[in-house]
């Protein structure tokens, strides 16, 4: 057996545990960038990378998608949808990998199928982001593509309002506004993998930002009846095999606010008895073989 894995060109924990995990059950794992991937018309091999055929491997899991230009990050998902084409097993699906790339199309996915987001604002022009904020008063201003928290900005002032809106309209970004959730900087993830919750974790931090990558602490958690449905619902909305489900909670009230296509777990890991990345090569090896 042998799969192949996606990363940014460099090998995090989670996929190294992935590795140590595949190797233990007999599996050979290749480490390869998606920058480095090669398509092919009228002759072989269709698809390579890193000099290698991919369509040699049994599954190909995509652990990390690089920034780029549209014309590069099209091209990547070309190329993974050419592979699934081809019979290749790409883990999550290319489908689900896009729709939770994308915040705005992820959101309007959950909310079209009634489950409760933040109110969002997306628009190309600066006058229009200004009246979203005069309207919510207390916002988030995200980057449309992204993780780990990075590029997220809290606005209340209309001072800074001005210049963030200013700052993005000269570089033609897209503004993606939400509504700010006072969640007393705690949210929950919800890890699930084929239809079953197989962690959950509070994540507190000393600032509104509880991403793990940026401060945030992890704790064991349990969840509601309400909530586990919820977080397979989201899975089976975006089409995810697997995913994190970030829920933000008030006192009478809760909003899914992302799902991540491509979660890590070494937070989630160090709070949990179970074995996510056995669970995951399991599954993998199950819808295989």
């Amino acid at each position: 057996m042998r799969w192949a894995i996606f990363t940014s060109g460099k090998e995090d924990w989670n996929v190294g545990d992935l590795k140590k995990e595949a190797g233990r059950q007999g599996v050979d794992c290749k480490v390869f960038s998606l920058t480095e991937l090669v398509g092919r018309l009228g002759k072989e091999p269709k698809v390579s990378c890193g000099g290698q055929d991919l369509e040699r491997f049994d599954a190909l899991l995509v652990r990390w998608t690089p920034g780029g230009s549209a014309e590069q990050i099209v091209f990547r998902m070309d190329v993974l949808h050419r592979l699934e084409n081809l019979g290749i097993k790409v883990f999550n699906p290319v489908d689900a990998i896009e729709r939770c790339a994308d915040k705005f199309y992820t959101c309007s996915l959950l909310e079209d199928a009634g489950i409760p987001v933040p109110k969002t604002v997306v628009a190309e022009k600066e006058k229009d982001a200004s009246r979203a904020f005069e309207e919510l008063g207390d916002v988030v201003v995200k980057p449309l593509f992204g993780s780990l928290g990075t590029g997220m900005l809290r606005v209340k002032e209309e001072d800074l309002a001005y210049r963030v809106f200013s700052a993005l309209e000269f570089g033609r970004y897209i503004y993606y506004i939400q509504e700010f959730i006072p969640h007393e900087n705690r949210d929950i993830r919800s890890f699930v993998l084929d239809g079953d919750i197989i962690g959950t974790m509070e994540r507190i931090s000393d600032n509104w930002k509880t991403n793990i990558a940026k401060g945030g602490k992890g704790r064991k958690c349990n969840l509601s009846e309400e909530l586990k449905d919820v977080s397979k619902k989201s899975l089976d909305i975006l089409g995810c095999e697997y995913a994190g489900v970030d829920i933000v909670e008030t006192e009478d009230e809760f909003y899914v606010v992302e799902v991540n296509g491509i979660p890590g777990w070494k937070k989630l890991q160090s709070v949990t008895d179970i074995n996510i990345a056995e669970k995951i090569v399991n599954y993998l090896k199950n819808s295989l073989y």
